[in-house]
């Protein structure tokens, strides 16, 4: 199919919306820092740029639509390994997490981005179906793990999102965390970003799953 002609079947369309979100993330990773515009996305595509509004409205949803993507992989892992016969503990989901972090390097600050995208700059209904979508594929995931966590709950991954995006957050470089060890101002926290998550989601599903009180 050529880059410049209308997609017309279902799975064209598809490919040409990842062909899209491909050329937008490759720009993402190149500098995070600063949004690539509708025009340097299409050229990135090797698409006119009016083909880009058929599938998205705004470079806003556009991100927001790579985070989901990001989001359906990672769930879409998960159901996977829960749907095999090994028993599954706390640490295979860090192993899992730790693989997304590791495997798709625009997912954090993407996922950080995103959720002031929503507050500021995307409709309000666009932002609910994002919602919508997330909590139902989020449903199927803790329907999966409940095999191995019966007492998991939307909650319990919910917070592991929170946990996942505030650590980040906290200690992710920044000329200010530079300064701060430059002049000995030092956190108590380590700077060891994938460790510190590791002890944090350990002890939040240690607690939330145990049985005792």
């Amino acid at each position: 199919m050529s880059q410049h002609c209308r997609a017309t079947c279902p799975e064209e369309k598809e490919q040409r919306r990842h062909l899209i979100l491909d050329a937008a993330e490759r720009l993402w990773l190149d500098d995070p820092e600063r949004m690539a515009n509708i025009a340097e996305i299409a050229q990135a595509a090797g698409l006119a740029k009016g083909t880009l509004y058929l599938y998205f409205r705004s470079k806003e949803e556009l991100l927001l639509a790579m985070h989901e993507r990001h989001n359906s992989l990672f769930f879409d892992s998960v159901i996977q390994r829960a749907g095999q016969d090994a028993p599954m503990a706390i640490e295979d989901m860090i192993g899992l997490i730790r693989g997304l972090l590791i495997a798709t390097p625009a997912f954090l600050p993407l996922a950080t981005l995103c959720h002031g995208l929503m507050e500021r700059h995307i409709s309000l209904e666009i932002a609910y179906a994002f919602e919508e979508r997330t909590h139902a594929h989020l449903d199927l995931v803790v329907a999966a793990l409940q095999r191995h966590f019966p007492l998991l709950t939307q909650a319990l991954m919910l917070q592991s999102y929170a946990l996942i995006l505030g650590l980040w957050q906290l200690l992710r470089p920044s000329p200010l965390k530079e300064l701060m060890r430059q002049r000995e101002l030092v956190c108590a926290c380590t700077d060891d970003y994938l460790n510190a998550l590791g002890l944090a989601l350990r002890a939040l599903w240690r607690g939330a799953l145990s049985t005792e009180g």
